[in-house]
Order: structure tokens, then sequence, then C-alpha cells
């Protein structure tokens, strides 16, 4: 069996070894010039590729059985164990935060293009898939040339991260498969606030309390190092916040937030 996998981020050349290991013909396309590019990014080039606090509680999902079914299917003993078997073993930080022993991102991908490379994965770069087409049973990827496959996963990434890849374009070929996408926005980003201060401030940390409000309702508190920026707030308990301010914002609600 042929399979396509349109993106070779991390879920995709994962899901490549996956695939050839169980007898398929895999080619993975990537638009950027190599693949990996963001997986070279993660963690500030150190790559913190699963967390030892790992747990439902972590994700947002309308569907938790989903999640549940996720992560029973491969939990966080699998995610350990199927890199120590590629020869990564892990540092764990003080936050419970996995890295490849190195703390070297490069090491993470070099293990996953070996275990390609064994498995006889080819590797396609510089493949910009613009769109995906099914007659008769097999599938017509269509960008710089048209190549067809048996099966596809699409591994495409969201659109965060254009830079890298990720722009967005993996929803509108699931769409064209009828899929419905729940809409994405903004998450684990820095806050804009209105006021006139923050110029003078920026540069400012501190270790604190922030709190998110949606009129008199708690959304969601964290503490942590907040950081003054020219345009607002930002540090590790701002971006954890972020994504219950976005969703109240969308809603068209007034948050606000607390510092202490």
């Amino acid at each position: 069996m042929k399979i396509a996998v349109i993106g070779g981020g991390a879920s995709g050349l994962v899901a490549a070894i996956a695939a050839a290991r169980n007898g398929a013909q895999v080619t993975v396309y990537e638009k950027m010039n190599r693949v990996g590019k963001k997986i070279l990014a993660t963690g500030n080039g150190r790559c913190n590729y699963t967390n030892m606090n790992l747990s439902k509680a972590c994700y947002h999902s309308n569907d938790l059985q989903l999640t549940d079914e996720v992560m029973n299917f491969f939990d966080l003993e699998k995610t350990l164990s199927f890199f120590e078997d590629l020869g990564i073993f892990p540092y764990v930080d003080e936050n419970g935060k996995v890295y490849p022993n190195s703390l070297q991102a490069s090491s993470l991908l070099d293990v996953l293009r070996y275990e390609l490379k064994r498995l006889k994965v080819d590797e396609v770069t510089d493949f910009n898939v613009t769109a995906l087409r099914k007659n008769k049973g097999i599938f017509s990827i269509i960008g710089n040339d048209t190549v067809t496959a048996d099966r596809v996963i699409l591994a495409t990434g969201g659109k965060a991260s254009p830079q890298f890849g990720s722009d967005g374009k993996g929803y509108e070929i699931a769409k064209s498969f009828g899929h419905d996408i729940v809409e994405p926005f903004p998450a684990l980003v820095q806050l804009k606030l209105s006021g006139k201060y923050f110029k003078r401030l920026a540069g400012i940390k501190f270790d604190g309390l922030v709190k998110a409000y949606a009129g008199d309702r708690l959304i969601r508190e964290e503490e942590g190092e907040i950081l003054f920026t020219d345009y607002g707030i930002s540090g590790p308990p701002i971006l954890q916040i972020s994504r219950k301010v976005i969703e109240e914002l969308n809603k068209e609600n007034k948050p606000f937030i607390s510092l202490d």
C-alpha cells in the first residue's frame, strides 16, 4: 500500500514511521526545503517533546472521550519508549518538561530521519500541496507535480508558524473532503493591553499572580514570572491564560487582567 504523508513536521514524521513499520510504502511531502524545521525551533532549540505531567486536563476539546482514546492509545510511557528505542533518552527539568538528554532539538530530528531512512521512507521537499482529489479509491496529491497514493495522512499543522510551513492550508484540504473545522484562534501568546504606561514599564519582570476575568467571573489564574512590554504583558503565566482571554474576546466580551 502506498501512503502519502502531507507535512514533514513531528506528527508527519512519526506517522510515516508508524505506517512504514506496518509494511506500507511511504512518502513524506514537505513544502519547506527540509523536514522538521519546527522541531528545531521547539523549546528554544532544545525540543521539549513531552511532559511528565501529561493528562487529559491539559487539552481543550469538545469531545473528552476522543481525548481519552488518544491518550490511552499512545500515553506518556509509550511516548518515552518510542524515542528511547530510537536512541533519545530523556532529561526532565524541574517543571516536568522532557527534553532529549543532549538538550538539542537536532538530536531528536536526526533519529527520526535515521529511522525513516532505515524504513526506506522517501522525503520529498519543496513540494507545496495545493489540492487533494480522490477518484475510484485513489488519491491524487496536486502540487509542483501530481502524484498518487492509496491513503493520505494529513499532517500539515495549524497556522501559527507560516515561517516553518504551518500556514493553514491543511484546513482547506480537510474542508474539501467534508471535514468540519473548529475555527482556530491564537493561544500561548502575549497580551496587548489598553493603557499608556507600558512603554515606561517595558523590560520590568516580577514574580506574581495574574488573574483574568470576564465581568465578575474568574476565567483563569496563573503564577510565575510576568514581563512588562511596550504593548502589554508577557511571560509564562500570560501565555497560559491567553487562550481564555482571547476566547472571551471572540465572544465580544471585555475581559480584564489583575496583577498581584
